[in-house]
């Protein structure tokens, strides 16, 4: 019998706290959809709409991902075409400019060792070009001309990143840049000789070049002027190409929107504010069009967006229709034509297309599934803040059931995000809903070492500092129990990837809190994560976690080494293909709470890997997970 398969869901939900002394009696609930029907809600996603009218998405109608279209002028209920039909799905696409190629991304079973396909719009072929077991083949951008794209792959060293350019009509590659690190490309000048490129070395320290293929140099944008580290982002040329659009953080440790230009002797260049300042607020994305004559960009505001829309070169600003709150995401921008998603606990990513000019937007997808769920009566979060063990304020997305007394106390689960350079934010989430649809409260604190509130924040978790962001979780618990909203014994620790980490470690340092853990692919043993996830990865997790030659520190905040303080029922799920965080981690927790007489629920997904994609596997893994709930701190 095939080992069974696994599914993760980072949950971005959020809830709505209460008050006072607890009540022992459960919120009533009437028998409703099951988690299934739940899980099956969806839209499509990924919208882009090309030169035409035509528009492609990414939808899963049989379970997974892969590229559909709809015809220019469709209804917004017509049927799609399928275009794709790839065993474990599409994971990304990018259309050409002139809207003939589509470069397609794919990988097998989970293990994001994506290969590189071409589709022509025209005849609907579909050409492999780079497939190999061993190598990640990563699409970066295309030429402005159309006639090929850029792409980065490890193909020469596991470790390293390297940047190739392709072209269609000669079907030949370019090795462009050979250096050490993991590079990306974000833009290529309109005559396709110069690009702007990144090596990434963590989330705090990003070094961005102006690259000349031709005379094959380096010319860094530095706006700190070699004066300190910084996150530092090109975003695009402007109009001419003298000036770059830069995203840094330079300045005061906020995200922000730069022009910078730069000086001939590859000095500092001049660097100033692009848009007024929004506040303390961090820059989310900003995106330029091909034609260099509007610019996007969306603000983090706590965790909700802020979507704006400007005319360049003078930045004038576009006036967009009423957006609703949530969070806003930039899907494509060309021509005078913006696409965006928006995502709240009651829209599960719908698009919308608007041109620059009009008053209305105009709808462009629309929920597919036939379930008969009304999202209109989901919960929306409640955003809170709760002091921590320091004094700091840490944010939470809080999420209780419509008729919950004022201190009346229910079951719990605080979902603790992965990353953990991430951010918990109040998007659709189906596990979240069905759980405060059956009488729970679901909360999703972002603890210290999450993004989206700064650069001093999200560096507090930086190495030796780790177990303070395991004592920001604990408290989590903490205010629930103080607060009236959950007892002692009845709150479950739940997350993925580092977010399996904190639902480990919390129970292990707030013992009397927790009643259940569930770890989804998550970090036990920070030495043996660090040795054995894929090579490309080590340095980036080393910036975060500490040094593999501090051995005896990573070993201080493994919890597999404290397996004796886990005294509650813990759920392990993991895919068998996880190049991110081994299978090995799942293994060696489970062994160790057996050998200890524990009974762990254990799931295990042969054709998963760092999360889990296909819908049977999620519906399996959230039946067995609203099981394990129901018994652990149910009613």
């Amino acid at each position: 019998m095939p080992i069974p398969r696994l599914v993760i869901s980072f949950v971005l939900a959020a809830l709505t706290p209460i008050s006072a002394a607890a009540l022992a009696s459960p919120v009533a609930v009437d028998e409703g959809p099951s988690i299934a029907q739940f899980l099956r809600v969806r839209a499509p996603g990924s919208p882009t709409l090309a030169p035409d009218g035509t528009l492609y998405v990414r939808d899963w109608p049989d379970g997974v991902n892969q590229l559909h279209r709809r015809p220019a002028g469709a209804a917004l209920d017509a049927p799609m075409q399928r275009l794709t039909n790839f065993e474990d799905g599409l994971n990304s696409y990018s259309l050409s400019p002139d809207g003939r190629w589509i470069a397609l991304s794919a990988a097998k079973g989970g293990s994001e060792q994506n290969d590189l396909h071409l589709l022509n719009t025209r005849t609907g072929a579909i050409t492999p070009l780079f497939e190999d077991p061993d190598t990640v083949y990563t699409f970066q951008t295309w030429l402005p001309d159309s006639s090929g794209f850029v792409f980065t792959a490890n193909d020469v060293s596991p470790r390293d990143f390297h940047i190739y350019r392709y072209d269609i009509a000669s079907r030949e590659r370019t090795h462009l840049l050979a250096q050490p690190g993991t590079w990306s490309v974000n833009d290529v000048s309109d005559d396709g000789t110069r690009m702007l490129i990144v090596r990434y070395i963590s989330i705090a320290d990003t070094r961005a070049f102006e690259f000349d293929t031709l005379a094959q140099t380096l010319l860094p944008i530095d706006p700190a002027g070699g004066q300190r580290q910084s996150y530092t982002w090109p975003v695009a040329f402007a109009h001419g190409g003298g000036s770059i659009f830069i995203t840094s953080d330079f300045e005061d440790g906020t995200r922000r929107l730069y022009i910078y230009t730069p000086r001939d002797d590859a000095g500092a260049g001049e660097t100033r504010p692009a848009l007024p300042k929004h506040g303390a607020w961090d820059l989310d994305r900003a995106a330029v069009n091909p034609e260099r004559t509007l610019l996007a960009t969306t603000h983090n505001e706590d965790g909700y967006s802020t979507l704006r829309l400007f005319r360049l070169p003078g930045k004038q600003p576009v006036e967009l229709p009423e957006i609703e709150r949530g969070v806003a995401g930039i899907a494509s921008l060309r021509g005078d034509t913006l696409v965006w998603t928006l995502n709240n606990a009651r829209t599960p990513g719908l698009a919308y297309a608007f041109d620059a000019g009009d008053a209305e937007a105009r709808q462009i997808t629309a929920r597919l599934d036939n379930e008969d769920i009304d999202l209109g009566a989901f919960q929306l979060p409640e955003l809170i803040s709760y002091r921590t063990f320091d004094g700091r304020m840490i944010p939470a997305f809080l999420y209780v059931p419509e008729g919950r007394a004022e201190g009346q106390t229910i079951p719990f689960v605080v979902m603790y995000h992965g990353g953990p350079e991430a951010q918990s934010r109040p998007t659709f989430n189906a596990t979240v809903q069905y759980l405060v649809s059956r009488g729970y409260g679901v909360m999703l604190p972002n603890v210290r070492g999450s993004t989206g509130y700064g650069r001093e924040f999200h560096q507090l978790d930086n190495y030796t500092r780790r177990w303070d962001s395991v004592k920001d979780g604990v408290e989590a618990a903490r205010w629930l129990v103080t607060n009236g909203y959950a007892e002692r014994g009845r709150i479950a620790a739940y997350g993925g990837s580092y977010g399996g980490f904190m639902a480990c470690a919390t129970v292990i340092e707030g013992q009397d809190l927790y009643g259940a853990s569930v770890n989804i692919v998550g970090i036990v043993n920070f030495v043996t994560f660090l040795e054995h996830t894929r090579g490309y990865r080590q340095a980036l997790r080393e910036a975060e976690y500490g040094p593999l030659t501090d051995r005896a520190f990573l070993e201080s905040i493994s919890p597999i080494n404290r397996v004796d303080e886990i005294r509650v029922p813990m759920m392990i799920a993991h895919g068998l293909n996880d190049p991110r965080v081994p299978v090995g981690e799942a293994m060696q927790l489970a062994t160790e709470l057996q050998r200890r007489g524990h009974d762990p629920e254990l799931l295990y997904f042969h054709d998963e890997g760092h999360g889990f994609a296909k819908l049977e596997n999620r519906i399996l893994f959230n039946e067995r997970l609203v099981r394990f709930l129901e018994r652990t701190i149910g009613d």
